[in-house]
């Protein structure tokens, strides 16, 4: 299969829900549903009919519509192989005893040994923060500034540009320079692997305190460190665009002149070109099919539930690369399935125009709010603001036509 995640990795929780019952452990595994059975995957080929609209998050592949919030666990593990067979290309987690490490005050060390080896370090600054210390990873030291009192992981990210040829970094070190996982995975594994070591050496960083941050490209890719990475508890990307909080087929209907999809493994391969290829082949309406994609960016958001994401935007016509409808409908079409979960305050977003990657006063008091919640532990932080500079947003209503449904029970 595309995915199959079986393998828990060093350290981590296993997982004892799903289709086995019990309680998930959120939070404390990489692949928390792992254990739920997801049948074999059509081929990209039979997806022959588009649907302009955003998918049915809640409908099952067997055709049925979730009742119950226990039933989540399961369909998110649909929506979790879909994505990485159709979009991002596989993400393996290393047997047990393939990662090892060292954790300090200062630096982490991290060797992988899978088939292939690599090594590689991330720096530490601890800000002020008492151990074992909430952390915010952030890619290549662009994002989200983290609070006094978090201290922040700084990884260097790897990619190389173009649509073809050998790819670079840790990841391809170990499972070979063609693998079809496109770089956000690739990075984003570099970070999992991280956590592995965090947990085998909690003394220094908390592994289940843990915030995710990038801007730009670094946006994209901290955006799915923190979907394919359960252990994340506070996933903040900023001005992500294409290959981040965007949904894929709606850039053909509101923002044009704006990334495409086709982007996303031409420019770089952020995306698979194996796993999007069958889904677009150009830059234009006419070759792009991402419309015929079983899951989209609102489905990738709620893989992050019941943990928090923060949405930080930049709706400035200056930058039309970043979609900014397309970002805006998404995210609230997104913050439906967070609330229809018991989660609605998990979820926000602001987005405020200015310079690229400048961070502005607009996007602070739901950081520091998404920080106090889900990285200092502060439940009653007031959180799931909503709100943006963008002049005229499109009615996100018009973009989906499921129903969100009136859950029942617990997660």
């Amino acid at each position: 299969g595309a995915a199959t995640g079986g393998v828990e990795e060093t350290g981590g929780a296993p997982p004892t829900g799903g289709s086995g019952g019990g309680t998930v452990a959120w939070g404390e595994a990489e692949n928390p549903t792992a254990d739920c059975t997801v049948g074999e995957l059509p081929a990209a080929s039979s997806f022959t009919t588009g649907n302009p609209k955003l998918p049915d998050p809640f409908t099952k592949l067997d055709g049925t519509r979730i009742t119950d919030r226990s039933e989540w666990a399961c369909r998110r593990e649909e929506i979790r192989q879909q994505a990485l067979k159709y979009i991002y290309g596989d993400k393996p987690i290393p047997p047990a005893g393939a990662v090892s490490g060292s954790v300090s005050t200062s630096s982490i060390s991290v060797q992988v040994n899978d088939g292939g080896s690599t090594s590689f370090t991330a720096t530490v600054n601890m800000n002020g923060a008492s151990q074992p210390a909430p952390a915010i990873i952030t890619y290549g030291g662009y994002g989200a500034s983290a609070p006094s009192g978090v201290a922040t992981i700084n990884i260097t990210p790897t990619e190389t540009t173009g649509g073809s040829g050998a790819k670079s970094g840790p990841f391809f070190d170990v499972y070979g320079s063609n693998h079809p996982a496109g770089y956000m995975v690739s990075n984003a594994w570099v970070i999992s692997r991280i956590i592995d070591v965090l947990e085998q050496n909690p003394g220094v960083i908390d592994p289940y305190r843990l915030g995710v941050t990038g801007c730009s490209r670094w946006g994209k890719g901290a955006f799915v460190a923190g979907v394919l990475d359960n252990r994340i508890a506070l996933t903040i990307p900023v001005e992500s665009g294409i290959g981040g909080t965007v949904a894929l087929r709606l850039v053909e209907q509101l923002d044009t002149s704006g990334e495409w999809p086709y982007h996303a493994i031409s420019y770089v391969r952020w995306l698979s070109e194996v796993a999007l290829g069958p889904f677009t082949s150009g830059n234009s309406a006419g070759a792009d099919n991402t419309d015929r994609l079983p899951v989209d960016m609102h489905e990738m958001m709620a893989l992050i539930a019941p943990r928090g994401l923060y949405i930080v935007d930049n709706p400035s016509p200056d930058y039309a690369g970043l979609d900014r409808n397309s970002a805006w409908v998404t995210g609230n079409v997104a913050k439906e399935i967070f609330e229809a979960l018991g989660v609605g305050d998990h979820i926000a977003y602001q987005g405020a125009s200015g310079g690229h990657c400048q961070w502005r006063t607009q996007y602070t008091a739901s950081l520091n709010a998404m920080v106090d919640k889900f990285l200092k532990g502060n439940d009653a932080a007031t959180t799931g603001n909503f709100d943006t500079d963008l002049g005229g947003p499109p009615n996100p209503s018009q973009y989906y036509d499921f129903t969100v449904p009136e859950l029942t029970g617990e997660l």
